[in-house]
């Protein structure tokens, strides 16, 4: 499975903090970039198996909203609105309250993703 990282510096930490926001409590640190990444795939390796083993549910990951997230600097939220055929007060109210998209909006987004 695929999850958005968020691998970010902190000040108050004096480390690199890596997070993913699909998986709750999913965290990691590292002194540097590199390090955080790989400490924070064992932490999701981690979680997943925990999830398993105590049959607790195991989020899918959304994809499309992961993906508009990533590229979030780059986007113009009406211009992805018009080229997925996706309302723009629809889309944005769902990034806004992380409102999972249907199947055929993400199916929409990714293809219009892949035009930008």
């Amino acid at each position: 499975m695929k999850y958005l990282t968020k691998i970010y510096w902190s000040d108050e930490d004096k480390a690199y903090i890596a997070e993913v926001p699909s998986l709750p409590g999913c965290v990691a640190h590292g002194h540097s970039y590199e390090s955080a990444a790989l400490n924070i795939r064992e932490a999701m390796e981690l979680w997943l198996e925990s999830a398993k083993r105590h049959d607790d549910p195991i989020p899918e990951p959304d994809i499309a909203a992961e993906e508009i997230t990533r590229l979030a600097p780059l986007l113009n939220i009406s211009k992805l609105a018009r080229l997925s055929g996706i309302n723009k007060h629809t889309l944005a109210s769902k990034l806004r309250r992380h409102t999972r998209f249907t199947t055929e909006e993400a199916k929409k987004i990714r293809n219009a993703l892949a035009i930008v």
